[in-house]
């Protein structure tokens, strides 16, 4: 088995001369076998080996043991060791998730630590019953092509070098050997989902068709190449397709909605991921919940997994690290003649004479009114119940509405800078003006509004 091993590991170039690896080593038959056999390749490669133990809090004496077992292992052999003392159970109701999810977490953070102090590659010691166990569980989660190719052999920084044999050569390797191990009770207890898949799915399945774990297995690596070759294809749709804003994403509709279904489904699950990262990670029904928001109406979001949110705006699909809508209470009063600073830009007011037979400029940020007609003080505020402005003679509007029809997002509404008599809007700053302001050739004195944002101000046409 040993050169079986080796030369998997060459076939996937895990390791290199000069690198320092770390075996998870938790001293059952799987993870005494991987730093057995990476112990004597040490031998003839320049590698440096060393081993952590996760104490999971969990077993009591039994967990005891198991850590001594794995010192005095390591202590034979000249094996560096290193022990995380972690408290699963808490973790578990502390995050609400199980103590399998717990465990794995608590042990790939190990794993981060090593990886950041130095560490090249951490060398895991999971197997074809393993992979095939992983399908399953991926299978019945309703995975698509990523999840059904299961564990790849070299991820990072983290390799599997046992992803070529099955759990029973392992055993009768060790057992040839004359190698102990010690056993985890809980590898029998049928409350966790990978127990159940492992001995009341994958069994049954193995007496039925011997042989079927090693073609699982097999049909995994098919599975990956394609696997590798629709990821390339994917980031190639992504570079035309996705905008990253901030925390977030802004996926164009009309390209995204030319994409075949297989690649707009990735390429949701991809941009997800990225904005979860280390938290719960989403899955495909949330792929799926996302596909139906496309469907909804303008302004539609949807909470997903991570904390992360799903916003539909009227061309994207804008996915957020978080759904906040910043808007401030603050109002500021106006008068002619003086600058104000209001939410990022300033705002300089003057008060003129109508001078007849002058033409009013139409520009977008520089505003002329009649001065005469507002009833109550100039305010700058932001979007207030009630608000509204008159659209054509004698027709009002609500600004809710007009904003809607001007396809203004939901979540950018009350970013927008207003210029207000009371209820009624003069000014939605950067777009239109009331038409009850417009300056005509009863107008006596003008109040011209001029907003200067950073960097200057670019006064292009605008139809108000």
């Amino acid at each position: 088995m040993e050169k079986k091993v080796h030369s998997y590991m060459e076939q996937w170039n895990m390791v290199q001369p000069g690198m320092h690896i770390v075996a998870g080593f938790s001293g059952g038959a799987d993870s005494t076998a991987l730093l057995e056999i990476l112990w004597e390749y040490q031998k003839t490669h320049k590698i440096t080996l060393s081993a952590l133990h996760v104490h999971h809090g969990i077993r009591g004496q039994e967990a005891d043991q198991d850590q001594r077992f794995c010192e005095r292992f390591c202590q034979e052999r000249g094996i560096g060791f290193r022990i995380v003392r972690a408290d699963v159970p808490k973790v578990s109701k502390a995050e609400g998730i199980s103590l399998e999810e717990a465990g794995r977490k608590v042990r790939y953070q190990a794993f981060l630590q090593e990886l950041g102090s130095g560490v090249d590659r951490i060398a895991l010691a999971h197997h074809q019953n393993d992979q095939a166990e992983t399908m399953l569980f991926h299978l019945m989660r309703g995975s698509r092509l990523r999840g059904l190719r299961g564990m790849k052999p070299v991820r990072g920084s983290y390799i599997r070098p046992f992803l070529c044999v099955t759990r029973k050569e392992i055993e009768d390797w060790l057992v040839k050997k004359k190698i102990t191990w010690v056993e985890d009770s809980t590898n029998q207890e049928l409350e966790y989902t990978r127990n159940q898949i492992r001995h009341q799915v994958l069994k049954p399945m193995e007496r039925i068709r011997k042989g079927t774990i090693q073609r699982m297995a097999k049909a995994a690596e098919g599975l990956q190449r394609l696997e590798d070759f629709f990821q390339a294809e994917l980031q190639k749709q992504w570079e035309g397709c996705v905008q990253e804003e901030g925390e977030g994403f802004r996926i164009v509709r009309a390209q995204f909605q030319t994409l075949h279904p297989a690649l707009q489904e990735a390429m949701l699950l991809q941009a997800m991921e990225r904005l979860s990262k280390e938290e719960r990670k989403p899955e495909a029904i949330h792929v799926e919940q996302v596909l139906k928001l496309l469907d909804g109406k303008n302004g539609s979001r949807l909470t997903l997994p991570g904390g992360c949110f799903a916003v539909l705006a009227y061309e994207a699909l804008l996915l957020k690290k978080e759904y906040k809508i910043e808007k401030t209470a603050i109002e500021v009063f106006c008068e002619p003649g003086q600058e104000y600073h209001y939410m990022g830009a300033d705002f300089r007011l003057t008060l003129e004479n109508r001078e007849k037979n002058v033409k009013i400029p139409v520009n977008r940020y520089t505003k002329w009114f009649d001065y005469d007609k507002i009833k109550n003080n100039v305010v700058l505020r932001t979007r207030r119940p009630g608000d509204y402005l008159e659209v054509a003679p004698g027709v009002h509007k609500k600004l809710k509405d007009y904003l809607i029809d001007q396809k203004v997002p939901r979540e950018d509404r009350d970013q927008c800078i207003l210029l207000a008599d009371g209820a009624h809007i003069i000014w939605v700053t950067g777009m239109r003006i009331s038409e009850n302001y417009k300056v005509t050739e009863k107008t006596r004195r003008i109040l011209k509004v001029q907003k200067i944002e950073y960097g200057g101000t670019n006064d292009g046409e605008t139809p108000y």
